[in-house]
């Protein structure tokens, strides 16, 4: 029993210096094949510096680029797995006129090499020509545009309209990125229930747009809410454009208005807050039997008026 015990032990010990020699192999190996140059083709990000212009780019240019490169295995496995950056200088620009210009970054390819580890050779840039539209920096005004939903409680209204403050603002930055900008949103936002005032401020939803600077980065919004009421008041008729010759009766002489106004606000209406007028000429020039009232003017506390009745009828006579 013994001896098997031995010889188990014995054999376990075998494999594990196999398996110990095996990866000390590996290692060397590998050491040896990253050690070699390789040819291959990498992407590297870019970073512009030195903008020597005072005026500012119009365009996005690239932001990265392509390079068939030589280098160790161990360089190439970190631009592989841990892209680099390069920095493409714009004093270096040639210029095609005022606003165009371009960069040859195989024109340039010792100031590039010399940004990588010093075994990497650059053997060419695949984009060719990198090109740049330059512009004055201009400003703008744009109107807010509000992005919410405002779903008020059953048996509410708005007492006014809902505001923005401001409801325009000033943005600065490239022609070309102005032109493209009618207006801008708010961040999205949702109000639910809603039964009472509103007064809460909004961020504008700018992140989107490089490069640009804004007047405001948020807004005011208020909203005024009430609980509603209906109510109805008996108002006079009045009647306008009768011929100096004639006299009109109405029938009947009065119309009622039923209202829609905010509880806070119903006992404020009256019947002095609404004026009703028929014109004659209506009835006239459109072959009517009858007169149409209308609401001239009525208080800004209320928010919908309809009367009845809709059709008045009249008696008209010579003097």
């Amino acid at each position: 029993m013994n001896r098997k015990s031995y010889k188990g032990k014995s054999t376990g010990f075998k494999i594990n210096t196999f398996l110990i020699f095996l990866i000390i192999s590996f290692l060397f190996w590998s050491l040896t094949k990253l050690s070699k140059n390789y040819s291959d083709e990498v992407t590297f990000k870019i970073n512009y510096i030195n903008q020597g212009f005072k005026k500012l780019l119009q365009n996005k240019p690239l932001d990265e680029i392509n390079a068939s490169i030589e280098t160790t295995g161990f360089n190439l496995l970190s631009y592989k797995f841990s892209p680099h950056k390069l920095k493409i200088d714009l004093t270096d620009l040639d210029a095609i006129d005022d606003k165009n210009y371009y960069y040859l970054p195989n024109k340039h390819l010792p100031e590039l090499k010399s940004q990588l580890e010093p075994e990497t050779h650059i053997n060419k840039i695949v984009q060719d020509t990198i090109f740049f539209v330059f512009g004055q920096n201009s400003s703008k005004k744009v109107p807010v545009k509000l992005n919410a939903n405002v779903q008020l409680k059953f048996g509410y209204d708005y007492t006014e309209e809902v505001k923005i403050e401001p409801d325009s603002i000033i943005i600065s930055g490239s022609e070309a990125q102005l032109d493209s900008i009618n207006n801008i949103e708010t961040t999205y936002i949702e109000f639910n229930e809603v039964s009472t005032n509103i007064i809460e401020n909004i961020n504008l939803d700018i992140e989107k747009h490089d490069n640009l600077s804004f007047s405001n980065s948020d807004i005011k919004l208020e909203i005024k809410v009430d609980k509603f009421t209906e109510g109805s008041l008996k108002i006079p008729i009045k009647v306008i454009n009768v011929p100096a010759k004639f006299n009109i009766t109405t029938l009947p002489n009065e119309v009622t208005v039923i209202y829609k106004v905010g509880l806070s606000n119903f006992n404020k209406i009256t019947s002095d807050n609404f004026e009703i007028i028929c014109d004659y000429n209506e009835t006239k020039n459109n072959n009517l039997s009858y007169l149409v009232p209308k609401i001239s003017n009525s208080s800004v506390l209320v928010t919908t008026a309809k009367i009845v009745p809709k059709k008045i009828e009249f008696l008209i006579v010579e003097k």
